[in-house]
């Protein structure tokens, strides 16, 4: 039930209440094919499964049987299911003359009998194709006593709701009753349409393929389900067509219109948008009687085909509807309308007619280009594109510009000059947010400039392409690249394009070394506030604060990307607004995560989206803001931050980062599978990942794999990221920790399977000789930062002593616990929490008290993130320890449980010592003395080496784990 999680705990209420005591409705309205059916049945699934329940769940549907009626059809199907020793079932089994009259007062004293036993569900679904006795039984039941332990949950099609039907009027009566909660399953959101996908599919979608399914869809799972199918998570784009189950399932609808409604429903569809009736009475004359438009539009409103807007348009209630449509019909007939439609559209324009002109130039150019009229396709693009009061959208202007452009080899009269042509484009598709879009006409103005005859142009395009490169994942910030821009541009060294690529330059520099780069950029913004350029400006006071913050002046860089925020929104150069937002939120706090930098993060993305910025870099800043909020614990935080990124088509290089703290979340919470493919789809948008310094690819590649049992490649991973050439990257501090984790990891594994552990400890002594300390940042002397540093040192020391099996070790891992607990580090603080408890607890002079407490605070810590391998190390620690954790421990059967050289007997106890019982429970359980369970336990303990039963236990369900992945 992916993005229903809300829905889902509604209907758990509703149930919840009735098996208390107290009677409740749930009606769920929604579109065929949005999921009422699939949340019903997940609800009352719950309910069976839960742990001691004796819900009776009776589930039931109405079906569209046509001429032929069974009465209480609802109703029969669902006490089917009702258990046989309660005596005769209504409905199932009548008595001799007994009157279907009476049916609604036996069904209520027989339902009234079965929750004296248990509580009842009674799900009704499709509530539209009943008939009238079942919605009278209905009534009647959900009017009866509140205080009995029933609850009602049925379904049906929003369209049917709103008609003239006998159920809109059931519905009005039932909604005034109380204890009816009557709502609305809207469609799936973009982001719930993306979870979809990846379930379907097997792993995270392309956002390209996401956009696709998600125009069509509109969110409706099942449609999503339908047009999925045959795909894989590599495609990039939909097939051609729509699969003809697809198209089925949408028409099933439409079949059923009068013949005159499905033609004029159908060339509304080649209409393409919301088309006024006067507008489609003049497309369809020769074809409908102009008095019949309206009657038929209506009908087809009725039978939830359209949707009548406020504005008095019609347009189809879902768009896979018109889709669908158009691909039915011929390509004479498509042609044909598309003319008509030019021809209404060019009278109106020709007019002057300004009423709803922009969007009818917008259709006047499409409906010529399909009808292929090339010549007047151009025209119209070009004057639907140049249309300069805000009444189209940029993502319509740049679609009409590129339309232009495509058709311009095609139009020898045109007067426009290519050039011309890819300007109007790139401006275009900045506006839009369009990265790939842009880069595509960048490319195109410098193949097409001369670098002698106009050098500043083509030194601002270079720059610029470098940003786009960046911004669509095919490359970093090139110095080379930007040191060429500025041999151009000093052709006239005052001018804003030269200070411009100075700053770019000096930008780039100073990401591979913080030590170059702050002369260039002090010339860059002398030669910015002479001209007076603010684009030039926001990105000479952005590289200043760069310098000034490598040389230590804080205050300063700060004071510098303050004014490069307010001349980037001045510029609505929202590419360099993003880039000062960053660098003012640097200025402030050495590292990103921490809680404060999410808030300056925040603060800057409202100023964007205040200004009309585009999604794609408002997108980038929310995916940093999950970045920091992941960091601190706050998990709901980032999910609502990566649902912010995800909310529309990101763009690459913010889906790269999403897709990374994504998978940093699902490793943090044991979602293993989820984490591996978040991680390779952020490596396969991201060609060269590891040259991005911002992207945590190498911490987070060593989190992934050391959630998933593999340390020996998260070992490679952190290592690989705390030895490469240059500066850190992102995420730093936390690399050679994870490769002192790894290594525990295996020498910990070698141990337990009998093996020799000593070349990883060897290797975790050269690498403290080699790291006595973990990387930090240049200059990262706040504070906050300082806490983390030490935080994760005394993680590192930790793990190394557990890498060397030191047998003191327990006070480095409580030191470290709450050390990550003052600096706000709660996922490294619960499993800090686990290494504690166990290393208390694991040894013969452990300390219980000590112990338990750490246990019982990693408990509640993991509990609260949802840290599933956390929680359950503990949850098992503590039933082998029988320490009482109260509800949040929970005990685990481990299940048969084996070591090598053990008699049947000694196995047998062993099964019990895992499951953590007492020697007086395992007396019991195998009929023998305590003193012979004793004796037992003694000898299991010599024979594995263990220091007590609850390292037997440890080591018993590691080689059960083993057993388990080997088979």
């Amino acid at each position: 039930m992916v993005g229903r999680t809300e829905e889902l705990a509604g209907l758990a209420g509703v149930i919840n209440a009735a098996c208390a005591g107290q009677a409740g409705t749930a009606l769920i309205l929604g579109d065929p094919g949005v999921g009422k059916t699939a949340l019903v049945a997940a609800a009352c699934a719950t309910a069976s499964a839960a742990e001691d329940s004796r819900v009776h769940v009776l589930k039931g549907a109405a079906l569209p049987m046509g001429s032929s009626a069974v009465p209480y059809l609802a109703l029969r199907s669902a006490f089917r299911s009702a258990p046989a020793d309660r005596g005769p079932v209504p409905l199932l089994h009548r008595a001799s003359g007994e009157s279907l009259a009476n049916m609604p007062l036996l069904i209520d004293d027989w339902l009234t009998a079965l929750t004296e036993d248990g509580p009842v569900v009674l799900a009704v679904d499709d509530l539209h194709w009943a008939d009238q006795g079942t919605l009278d039984v209905l009534m009647y039941l959900i009017a009866g006593p509140a205080e009995r332990r029933l609850a009602v949950l049925a379904t049906s099609r929003l369209s049917e709701a709103h008609s003239a039907s006998p159920l809109r009027e059931w519905l009005a009566d039932v909604r005034r009753l109380p204890g009816v909660e009557v709502s609305t399953l809207q469609p799936l959101d973009r982001p719930g349409t993306e979870a979809l996908l990846a379930r379907l599919l097997g792993a995270p979608p392309r956002q390209s393929l996401v956009t696709e399914v998600f125009a069509r869809s509109a969110g409706n799972p099942y449609l999503t389900s339908l047009l999925a199918r045959g795909l894989t998570a590599a495609d990039r784009r939909l097939g051609p067509g729509l699969p003809t189950d697809l198209r089925a399932a949408v028409l099933r609808s439409w079949h059923g219109l009068p013949d005159q409604a499905r033609l004029l429903t159908a060339m509304l569809a080649v209409g393409g948008r919301e088309v006024d009736v006067r507008d489609l009475r003049r497309a369809a004359a020769g074809e409908v009687p102009p008095d019949a438009v309206v009657p038929l539009l209506r009908a087809a409103a009725a039978a939830g085909i359209l949707d009548l807007s406020p504005d008095g348009t019609y347009w189809f209630h879902h768009p896979l509807i018109a889709e669908t449509l158009v691909q039915t019909l011929s390509a004479d007939e498509r042609q044909r309308w598309h003319g008509a439609f030019a021809a209404v559209y060019g009278e109106l324009a020709e007019a002057h007619d300004a009423e709803r002109l922009p969007l009818r130039l917008i259709a006047l150019a499409d409906h010529h280009h399909y009808a292929g009229n090339t010549e007047a396709a151009y025209r119209w693009a070009l004057r639907a594109a140049g249309t300069g009061d805000g009444s189209i959208t940029p993502s319509d202007r740049l679609r009409m510009l590129r339309r232009a452009v495509a058709l311009r080899e095609r139009v020898p009269s045109a007067p426009e000059a290519p050039r011309e042509l890819w300007e109007a484009v790139r401006s275009a598709a900045r506006d839009a947010g369009d990265f790939t879009a842009e880069l595509e006409a960048v490319d195109a103005l410098l193949a097409v400039l001369d670098p002698q005859a106009d050098p500043l142009a083509v030194a601002e395009l270079m720059i610029r392409r470098m940003h786009l490169r960046w911004s669509t994942g095919e490359a970093f910030f090139d110095p080379a690249v930007a040191a060429q821009a500025v041999r151009l541009a000093e052709a006239e060294p005052r001018s804003w394009q030269h200070a411009y690529a100075l700053s770019e330059h000096a930008h780039a520099l100073m990401w591979r070394d913080r030590r170059q780069g702050g002369a260039l950029a002090q010339r860059a913004l002398a030669i910015a506030v002479a001209a007076g350029n603010p684009l030039a400006l926001t990105y000479a006071r952005a590289a200043s604060a760069m310098a000034a913050l490598a040389e230590g002046r804080n205050q300063e860089a700060v004071a510098l990307t303050a004014e490069a925020i307010a001349d980037a929104l001045s510029a609505r150069d929202f590419w360099a607004a993003i880039h000062a937002v960053m660098w003012h939120a640097n200025a402030q706090l050495p590292t990103m995560f921490l809680r404060e930098y999410a808030d300056i993060i925040a603060e800057g993305r409202r100023r964007l989206e205040a200004h009309g910025s585009p999604h794609a870099y408002t997108a980038k800043l929310a995916a940093i803001e999950a970045e920091s909020w992941l960091a601190v614990g706050e998990w709901r935080r980032t999910l609502a931050a990566l649902r912010n990124t995800l909310g529309a088509d990101p763009g690459p290089i913010a889906d790269v980062s999403a897709r990374l703290t994504a998978a940093r979340l699902a490793a943090l919470q044991g979602r293993n599978d989820d984490a591996l493919a978040h991680l390779a789809r952020a490596e396969e948008l991201s060609d060269n990942g590891e040259a991005y310094l911002n992207l945590d690819f190498a911490a987070i590649r060593a989190e992934v794999y050391a959630a998933c049992g593999r340390p020996a490649e998260s070992f490679a991973a952190a290592m690989a990221g705390a030895t490469r050439p240059g500066p850190p990257p992102t995420m730093c501090e936390w690399l050679v920790m994870q490769a002192a984790r790894a290594l525990a990891d295996q020498a910990q594994d070698a141990r337990d399977s009998g093996r020799h552990a000593d070349s990883f400890v060897s290797a975790a002594d050269d690498l403290q000789r080699r790291f006595p300390r973990g990387l930090h940042e240049i200059h990262g002397d706040h504070e906050l930062y300082l806490s983390v540093l030490t935080a994760l040192h005394s993680l590192y020391l930790a793990e190394l002593g557990r890498a060397r099996a030191d047998r003191d070790n327990a006070a480095a891992w409580a030191a470290a616990a709450d050390a990550c607990g003052a600096a706000s580090l709660r996922w490294e603080e619960a499993y800090a929490c686990r290494r504690t408890a166990e290393a208390f607890l694991l040894h013969r002079r452990a300390s219980r008290a000590q112990g338990s407490a750490f246990l019982r605070r990693g408990l509640a810590l993991a509990a609260e993130l949802q840290a599933r391998a956390v929680l359950e190390a503990l949850d098992q620690l503590a039933s082998q320890a029988r320490i009482p954790t109260g509800p949040v421990a929970q005990t685990h059967d481990a299940g048969p449980a084996r070591l090598p050289g053990l008699t049947p007997r000694e196995a047998a106890i062993l099964d019990y010592v895992v499951a953590g019982r007492t020697y007086g429970e395992i007396a019991r359980e195998l009929v023998i003395s305590e003193k012979t369970v004793s004796s037992h336990i003694s000898s299991l303990l010599r024979k594995t080496g263990a220091a007590n039963r609850v390292d037997l236990a440890r080591m018993a369900a590691h080689a059960q784990r083993d057993v388990a992945e080997k088979g």
